[in-house]
């Protein structure tokens, strides 16, 4: 190959690496166009509580559908467990299912999960929480909190207290009832509770606690 079969040899060369390359070029910014175009970001959408000619009432911000329940509600359920009322609609006395050892057990794991941080093993307010500064939660042990109803006590778990979160959203209700069930065995006990050693006289008065 004599320089002149070269250099036209080095100029295609380059004509074809310069043509690749705008190829390439157009072809990333076609994709990346196409990939912003879908993003759900670029949207129309509305602010909250924004107006808007959308609804007749002209706000963004709409109220329910009548009946319309939670997505960890189950309106098919059992209204007793799942609001603590009865049909009458008034607080339940006592709980709606028997008290067993395995309702404890299964209370005294979600107890472990979501309330020893704040309330401690035994509920008498001392959670790692509390050591690290958190404000102390009451003494489930206590008088104020044992002449608590069932009720009261299964509201405060859906919807929280105070300072503690509602945790309607993270414990069913049926696992609520257990929780109950646990922090009366704790009281009846005044202390560590073992709830395969719950006897069938302590299992009847966790029962009868209205």
């Amino acid at each position: 190959m004599n320089a002149f079969h070269f250099s036209i040899f080095q100029s295609i060369r380059s004509t074809r690496k310069w043509w690749l390359l705008g190829v390439s070029l157009v072809a990333f910014l076609l994709l990346s166009g196409c990939a912003e175009a879908g993003q759900m970001r670029y949207q129309p959408r509305l602010n909250p509580l924004s107006a808007t000619t959308l609804f007749a009432n002209g706000s963004s911000a709409q109220v329910f559908v009548p009946n319309t329940v939670p997505y960890s509600s189950d309106p098919l359920g059992d209204i007793a467990i799942n609001s603590a009322l009865d049909v009458d609609g008034k607080p339940l006395l006592g709980f709606p299912m028997p008290i067993t050892k395995e309702l404890v057990t299964e209370g005294q794991e979600r107890f472990n999960i979501y309330c020893v941080p704040c309330h401690g093993d035994t509920g008498q307010a001392d959670g790692m929480a509390v050591a690290f500064g958190f404000p102390k939660p009451p003494d489930l042990l206590s008088d104020v909190i044992i002449a608590k109803n069932n009720y009261t006590i299964f509201d405060t778990i859906t919807n929280g207290f105070g300072l503690m979160f509602p945790y309607g959203y993270r414990v069913k209700p049926s696992e609520r009832w257990a929780v109950i069930a646990y922090i009366r065995a704790l009281q009846i006990k005044n202390g560590p509770v073992t709830p395969a050693d719950l006897t069938p006289a302590d299992l009847n008065q966790i029962g009868n606690v209205q």
